[in-house]
């Protein structure tokens, strides 16, 4: 069974990230965090086999959570975010560097088509990531 942590700080996301996550019978969301300092405590506490990261969130972004979580109990990290693709992408190199593993654009098109393929592939992402040993 693989454990997922999910932060992002909007309740739909996180329903829908968690909907795509558990519908995999290999996959269970452990915990929900609503911001980075939220991630950091929950990382501690729930030691998940992997975590999906929002990059833009209250009170700590992504990014600072990813470099804290890494070093207080690193784990595998997928930063889910909708500036991957951007005009902003110093963002997917700024998460990469702070320890994530693989950085997931958050789908544009909301149609069920496109949606249930982006699933797909953010739940092949979790799944490889969640067999790298990290040595940190």
């Amino acid at each position: 069974m693989i454990k997922v942590l999910v932060v992002d700080d909007s309740p739909t996301t996180s329903a829908l990230l968690k909907h795509i996550l558990e519908a995999d019978p290999d996959v269970t969301v452990v915990g929900m965090a609503v911001n980075g300092k939220q991630a950091v405590q929950m990382s501690v506490e729930l030691l998940p086999d992997v975590v999906t990261m929002d990059v833009v969130m209250p009170d700590m972004n992504g990014v600072e959570a990813t470099r804290r979580i890494m070093a207080m109990a690193p784990v595998p990290i997928v930063v889910v975010t909708a500036h991957a693709d951007s005009e902003e992408p110093k963002v997917a190199f700024e998460a990469l560097k702070a320890g994530a593993l693989e950085v997931v654009a958050k789908p544009v098109d909301t149609a069920r088509a496109a949606v249930d393929a982006w699933g797909k592939c953010l739940l092949n992402t979790v799944k490889a990531v969640a067999a790298v040993e990290l040595n940190c």
